[in-house]
Protein backbone atom coordinates (compact mmCIF):
# COMPACT_ATOMS: atom_id res chain seq x y z
CA UNK A 1 0.00 0.00 0.00
CA UNK A 2 1.16 3.56 -0.61
CA UNK A 3 1.66 5.49 2.24
CA UNK A 4 2.15 9.13 2.60
CA UNK A 5 6.15 8.98 2.76
CA UNK A 6 6.07 6.74 -0.39
CA UNK A 7 4.11 9.37 -2.00
CA UNK A 8 5.61 12.15 -1.29
CA UNK A 9 8.68 10.67 -2.21
CA UNK A 10 7.67 9.80 -5.21
CA UNK A 11 6.52 12.69 -6.56
CA UNK A 12 9.70 14.81 -4.99
CA UNK A 13 11.82 12.58 -7.58
CA UNK A 14 9.60 12.88 -10.42
CA UNK A 15 9.47 16.63 -10.04
CA UNK A 16 12.77 17.02 -9.99
CA UNK A 17 13.12 15.02 -13.31
CA UNK A 18 10.84 17.35 -14.94
CA UNK A 19 12.80 20.33 -13.46
CA UNK A 20 16.08 19.11 -14.72
CA UNK A 21 15.19 18.25 -18.25
CA UNK A 22 15.38 21.47 -20.36
CA UNK A 23 13.62 22.46 -22.64
CA UNK A 24 16.24 23.05 -25.44
CA UNK A 25 16.91 19.71 -24.70
CA UNK A 26 15.91 18.91 -28.75
CA UNK A 27 19.29 21.03 -29.69
CA UNK A 28 22.10 18.98 -29.09
CA UNK A 29 25.00 20.30 -26.91
CA UNK A 30 28.92 19.35 -26.82
CA UNK A 31 30.53 19.82 -23.58
CA UNK A 32 32.60 22.76 -25.02
CA UNK A 33 29.56 24.70 -25.95
CA UNK A 34 28.62 28.12 -24.01
CA UNK A 35 25.01 28.38 -23.04
CA UNK A 36 23.37 31.23 -24.06
CA UNK A 37 21.38 33.60 -21.55
CA UNK A 38 19.49 36.50 -21.52
CA UNK A 39 18.44 38.77 -19.01
CA UNK A 40 15.21 40.54 -19.04
CA UNK A 41 15.41 42.71 -16.09
CA UNK A 42 18.78 43.75 -14.79
CA UNK A 43 17.61 45.79 -11.20
CA UNK A 44 19.48 44.92 -8.33
CA UNK A 45 18.11 41.33 -8.33
CA UNK A 46 18.72 40.90 -11.98
CA UNK A 47 22.48 42.91 -11.55
CA UNK A 48 22.72 39.56 -9.06
CA UNK A 49 22.35 36.73 -11.28
CA UNK A 50 24.41 38.99 -13.85
CA UNK A 51 27.19 39.04 -11.53
CA UNK A 52 26.18 34.90 -10.57
CA UNK A 53 26.71 34.37 -14.42
CA UNK A 54 29.97 35.69 -14.96
CA UNK A 55 31.46 33.72 -12.91
CA UNK A 56 30.97 31.02 -15.14
CA UNK A 57 33.19 29.97 -18.06
CA UNK A 58 30.44 27.73 -19.75
CA UNK A 59 28.15 30.66 -20.13
CA UNK A 60 27.44 33.87 -22.67
CA UNK A 61 25.61 36.76 -22.09
CA UNK A 62 24.56 37.76 -25.08
CA UNK A 63 21.09 40.14 -24.67
CA UNK A 64 19.94 42.47 -22.05
CA UNK A 65 16.66 43.82 -21.42
CA UNK A 66 15.53 46.75 -19.09
CA UNK A 67 13.63 49.85 -19.76
CA UNK A 68 15.84 51.68 -17.12
CA UNK A 69 18.73 52.96 -19.01
CA UNK A 70 20.65 53.88 -15.95
CA UNK A 71 20.55 49.39 -15.32
CA UNK A 72 21.55 48.97 -18.39
CA UNK A 73 24.52 51.02 -18.13
CA UNK A 74 25.27 49.41 -14.77
CA UNK A 75 24.79 45.59 -16.50
CA UNK A 76 26.94 46.64 -19.62
CA UNK A 77 29.72 47.50 -17.56
CA UNK A 78 29.37 44.40 -15.01
CA UNK A 79 29.54 42.58 -18.77
CA UNK A 80 32.55 44.42 -19.91
CA UNK A 81 34.69 44.50 -16.79
CA UNK A 82 34.43 40.91 -17.22
CA UNK A 83 35.75 40.99 -20.21
CA UNK A 84 32.64 39.20 -22.01
CA UNK A 85 31.70 40.52 -25.31
CA UNK A 86 28.90 43.42 -25.27
CA UNK A 87 25.66 42.22 -25.33
CA UNK A 88 22.49 43.13 -27.46
CA UNK A 89 20.44 45.65 -26.01
CA UNK A 90 16.36 45.99 -25.43
CA UNK A 91 14.60 48.29 -23.96
CA UNK A 92 12.77 50.42 -25.72
CA UNK A 93 9.71 50.00 -24.30
CA UNK A 94 7.87 47.41 -21.73
CA UNK A 95 7.38 44.62 -24.89
CA UNK A 96 11.06 44.78 -25.95
CA UNK A 97 11.97 41.57 -24.46
CA UNK A 98 9.93 39.59 -26.83
CA UNK A 99 12.50 40.85 -29.37
CA UNK A 100 15.11 39.43 -27.03
CA UNK A 101 13.17 36.42 -27.29
CA UNK A 102 13.56 36.04 -30.71
CA UNK A 103 16.95 36.01 -31.20
CA UNK A 104 19.00 33.15 -32.19
CA UNK A 105 21.73 33.50 -30.24
CA UNK A 106 19.42 33.05 -26.84
CA UNK A 107 18.66 29.52 -25.90
CA UNK A 108 17.53 30.73 -22.03
CA UNK A 109 16.60 33.49 -20.24
CA UNK A 110 16.45 34.62 -16.83
CA UNK A 111 13.33 36.97 -15.67
CA UNK A 112 13.75 39.34 -13.03
CA UNK A 113 11.11 41.96 -13.73
CA UNK A 114 8.39 43.91 -11.86
CA UNK A 115 5.88 40.50 -9.82
CA UNK A 116 3.46 41.43 -12.53
CA UNK A 117 5.55 40.85 -15.18
CA UNK A 118 6.67 37.72 -14.16
CA UNK A 119 3.94 34.76 -15.94
CA UNK A 120 3.38 36.96 -19.13
CA UNK A 121 7.39 36.90 -19.80
CA UNK A 122 7.61 32.83 -18.57
CA UNK A 123 4.42 31.69 -20.87
CA UNK A 124 6.34 33.83 -23.97
CA UNK A 125 9.56 32.81 -23.22
CA UNK A 126 8.16 29.24 -23.66
CA UNK A 127 6.22 29.70 -26.26
CA UNK A 128 9.74 31.45 -28.13
CA UNK A 129 11.11 27.63 -27.19
CA UNK A 130 13.82 29.50 -24.58
CA UNK A 131 14.33 27.79 -21.05
CA UNK A 132 13.09 30.57 -18.53
CA UNK A 133 14.36 30.79 -14.81
CA UNK A 134 11.94 33.33 -13.00
CA UNK A 135 12.09 35.50 -10.16
CA UNK A 136 9.98 34.20 -7.19
CA UNK A 137 6.54 34.40 -6.63
CA UNK A 138 6.21 34.19 -10.91
CA UNK A 139 2.74 34.38 -10.13
CA UNK A 140 -0.04 36.36 -8.90
CA UNK A 141 -2.98 34.52 -9.24
CA UNK A 142 -4.08 30.55 -9.60
CA UNK A 143 -5.05 31.66 -13.37
CA UNK A 144 -1.72 32.61 -13.61
CA UNK A 145 -0.18 29.51 -11.69
CA UNK A 146 -2.36 27.51 -14.48
CA UNK A 147 -1.09 29.24 -16.95
CA UNK A 148 2.55 28.28 -16.51
CA UNK A 149 1.61 24.79 -16.07
CA UNK A 150 -0.37 24.52 -19.66
CA UNK A 151 2.14 26.58 -21.44
CA UNK A 152 4.92 24.01 -20.25
CA UNK A 153 2.37 21.08 -21.63
CA UNK A 154 1.36 22.57 -24.58
CA UNK A 155 4.72 23.53 -25.93
CA UNK A 156 7.60 21.18 -24.08
CA UNK A 157 9.31 23.89 -23.05
CA UNK A 158 10.49 24.39 -19.21
CA UNK A 159 10.70 26.95 -16.71
CA UNK A 160 11.92 26.68 -12.82
CA UNK A 161 10.92 29.37 -10.48
CA UNK A 162 14.37 31.12 -9.07
CA UNK A 163 13.21 29.91 -5.05
CA UNK A 164 16.80 30.66 -3.71
CA UNK A 165 15.57 28.96 -0.12
CA UNK A 166 14.59 25.91 -1.29
CA UNK A 167 18.74 25.73 -1.34
CA UNK A 168 19.15 26.90 1.71
CA UNK A 169 22.08 24.68 4.13
CA UNK A 170 19.18 24.29 7.06
CA UNK A 171 16.42 23.76 4.52
CA UNK A 172 18.21 21.18 2.23
CA UNK A 173 19.48 19.70 5.93
CA UNK A 174 15.43 19.07 6.86
CA UNK A 175 14.99 17.64 3.38
CA UNK A 176 17.66 14.90 3.88
CA UNK A 177 16.29 14.06 7.33
CA UNK A 178 12.84 13.44 5.54
CA UNK A 179 14.82 11.34 3.00
CA UNK A 180 16.93 9.50 5.62
CA UNK A 181 13.23 8.30 7.58
CA UNK A 182 14.05 10.37 10.63
CA UNK A 183 10.57 12.10 11.45
CA UNK A 184 8.97 8.71 9.87
CA UNK A 185 5.62 9.17 8.42
CA UNK A 186 4.97 12.88 7.21
CA UNK A 187 1.15 13.69 7.84
CA UNK A 188 1.21 17.62 8.77
CA UNK A 189 3.27 20.45 6.99
CA UNK A 190 3.45 23.88 8.07
CA UNK A 191 5.22 26.71 6.64
CA UNK A 192 5.95 30.65 7.07
CA UNK A 193 7.67 33.54 5.94
CA UNK A 194 8.77 36.69 7.85
CA UNK A 195 10.16 39.69 6.23
CA UNK A 196 9.17 43.26 7.61
CA UNK A 197 9.94 45.72 5.16
CA UNK A 198 8.18 48.61 6.90
CA UNK A 199 11.44 49.85 8.28
CA UNK A 200 14.01 49.19 4.87
CA UNK A 201 15.38 51.87 2.94
CA UNK A 202 17.06 51.09 -0.64
CA UNK A 203 19.77 53.57 -1.22
CA UNK A 204 21.77 53.15 -4.57
CA UNK A 205 21.41 49.26 -3.90
CA UNK A 206 22.49 49.26 -0.11
CA UNK A 207 19.77 48.62 2.53
CA UNK A 208 19.83 50.33 5.79
CA UNK A 209 17.43 50.06 8.87
CA UNK A 210 15.51 51.86 10.91
CA UNK A 211 15.12 54.93 8.53
CA UNK A 212 11.83 54.49 6.73
CA UNK A 213 10.65 52.61 4.18
CA UNK A 214 11.18 54.60 0.80
CA UNK A 215 9.01 53.43 -2.31
CA UNK A 216 7.56 54.96 -5.36
CA UNK A 217 10.13 57.66 -7.09
CA UNK A 218 11.96 57.99 -4.14
CA UNK A 219 13.10 54.78 -4.36
CA UNK A 220 15.69 52.49 -6.03
CA UNK A 221 15.05 49.42 -8.40
CA UNK A 222 12.37 47.15 -6.68
CA UNK A 223 11.37 49.72 -3.70
CA UNK A 224 9.91 51.88 -6.77
CA UNK A 225 7.00 48.96 -6.68
CA UNK A 226 7.50 46.12 -4.34
CA UNK A 227 6.23 48.18 -1.49
CA UNK A 228 2.96 48.62 -3.49
CA UNK A 229 2.26 45.32 -3.10
CA UNK A 230 2.31 45.40 0.63
CA UNK A 231 0.39 48.86 0.83
CA UNK A 232 -2.61 47.98 -1.69
CA UNK A 233 -3.26 44.07 -1.53
CA UNK A 234 -4.65 42.54 1.24
CA UNK A 235 -3.14 39.15 0.87
CA UNK A 236 0.21 36.72 1.42
CA UNK A 237 2.16 38.71 -1.91
CA UNK A 238 5.45 36.72 -1.32
CA UNK A 239 4.57 33.11 -0.62
CA UNK A 240 7.18 30.95 -2.07
CA UNK A 241 10.05 31.20 0.81
CA UNK A 242 7.55 29.40 2.57
CA UNK A 243 6.09 26.97 0.05
CA UNK A 244 8.99 26.20 -1.96
CA UNK A 245 10.55 23.81 1.14
CA UNK A 246 7.32 22.33 2.01
CA UNK A 247 6.32 21.41 -1.54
Amino acid sequence: MTTRRKFIRNTSIASMGIVTVPGFAYKKFSVTDKLNVGLIGVGLRGTNHLQNLLLRKDVNVTAICDIDENRIAIAKKHIADANGKSPKVFGANEHDYKNLLALQEVDAVIIATPWLWHTRMTVDAMEAGKYAGVEVSASNTLEECWDLVNTHERTGTHMMILENVNYRRDVLAVLNMVKQNVFGEMVHYRCGYQHDLRHVKFNDGKTAYGKGVEFGEKGISESKWRTEHSVKRNADVYPTHGLGPVA
